[in-house]
């Protein structure tokens, strides 16, 4: 038997989605991808962590209110990369999102002792509507730009920031692009990010995390990320193996689940992609997956949304090769191209890198 501490992170977000599942008990609907009843015993299939994903058997204690239950055993289990994950605060606990009869609510409830949690209240979300961004065109006019990158990023200002093909230590060379040449800094990274005034962030190759100051210096910040994304408001977001962020101005506030690419709308709402590939955003404090797989996003200064597609994995299925999508509003829609990495300009049109590295932007 595994046992947590009634402090650990384990217990309180394992604890936090069986609460999900008493509620759908409680409404004669139980989720077969949240959990099920085996007698007194409410089994688990997957909890995410920060220290991973678990398999969690718990003991129902009562069924009345207050629902009350206590964690038996946990057992370690892949991650599928799902975001939908509840929240800590102090003693408060939340889930975002739970599905029961087709409606979603939300449920907080409040740890009480060792092992032992009590259902608080829960209540219905509001309908969440996800914009649909500006008019789309299947036909880019892509024009190469000059430079080879790795990664590219693009300002709410119009600046451009690319991770060239030059090995640096830390990563690769980081450049503003301002002509042929461009304006080379110090350092290597793997991913950059630029804010809407034009200075950058980056992450290296130990996941450490970058920002650049007036004076040309590095600053390190807070913290470990895999990628970081920032919207025309200054909403600064960064994802990693352990979680998905919002920076603080002096920390990062961990708002569940995982990922490793991560971009921002206008609004500050973020846009990930999990380690499943599967596309998820933020809409009233709760994780929407949105349909189809991603392998990177960019999102405009106008709210466009834009997305690097994965391969089918199929023998010569050259058609699936990493392709370009722009969001409808419900969907996704195929664009004429191909890339690796994506950003997307203040114009709501994208600028990607392909697999020889090259650089071209849609006008």
């Amino acid at each position: 038997m595994t046992e947590f501490k009634a402090n650990s992170t384990n217990l309180v977000t394992i604890v936090a989605i069986v609460a999900i599942a008493l509620l759908l008990l409680a409404a004669g609907c139980v989720s077969a991808q949240t959990a099920r009843l085996e007698g007194n015993f409410l089994i688990v299939p997957e909890i995410s962590t920060a220290e991973g994903s678990y398999r969690a058997q718990f003991l129902i204690l009562t069924f009345e209110q207050p629902v009350v239950m206590e964690l038996m055993s946990a057992t370690p289990t892949t991650a599928s990369g799902e975001l939908l994950v509840a929240s800590y605060s102090g003693n408060d606990l939340k889930i975002r999102q739970a599905q029961v009869n087709n409606i979603s609510y939300w449920i907080r409830f409040r740890h009480d002792t060792n092992n032992r949690f009590t259902l608080l209240a829960f209540g219905e979300n509001p309908a969440r509507n996800i914009p649909a961004p500006r008019p789309f065109s299947p036909m880019p006019d892509w024009r190469q730009v000059p430079g080879l990158a790795n990664d590219i990023s693009v300002a709410a200002n119009g600046d451009v920031w690319i991770i060239s093909t030059n090995t640096q230590g830390g990563g690769f060379g980081i450049h503003q692009l301002d002509g042929p040449g461009g304006f080379v800094v110090e350092g290597g990274a793997l991913r950059v990010e630029v804010d809407p005034v034009g200075r950058p962030w980056v992450v290296n190759d130990n996941q450490e995390i970058f920002r650049l100051q007036s004076n040309g210096i590095w600053e390190r910040m807070p913290g470990f990320a895999l990628d970081i994304g920032i919207g025309a408001n200054g909403d600064v977001w960064a994802a990693n193996e352990d979680g998905v962020y919002s920076w603080t101005g002096t920390d990062w506030l961990h708002r569940g689940g995982s990922g490793g690419r991560i971009d921002v709308g206008p609004d500050g709402r973020p846009w990930v992609v999990g380690f499943s590939n599967h596309i998820y955003t933020l809409v009233d404090s709760a994780w929407i997956e949105l349909p189809g797989e991603a392998g990177d996003i960019g999102v405009g200064a106008d709210g466009s949304v834009w997305v690097i597609g994965v391969p089918s994995g199929e023998l010569l299925d050259f058609q699936q090769l990493q392709r370009i999508y722009h969001w409808n509003g419900t969907d996704w829609d195929l664009a004429y191209g191909d890339g690796v990495s994506i950003s997307v300009g203040p114009d709501g049109q994208p600028w990607v890198t392909n697999s020889e590295g090259e650089i071209w932007r849609a006008r």
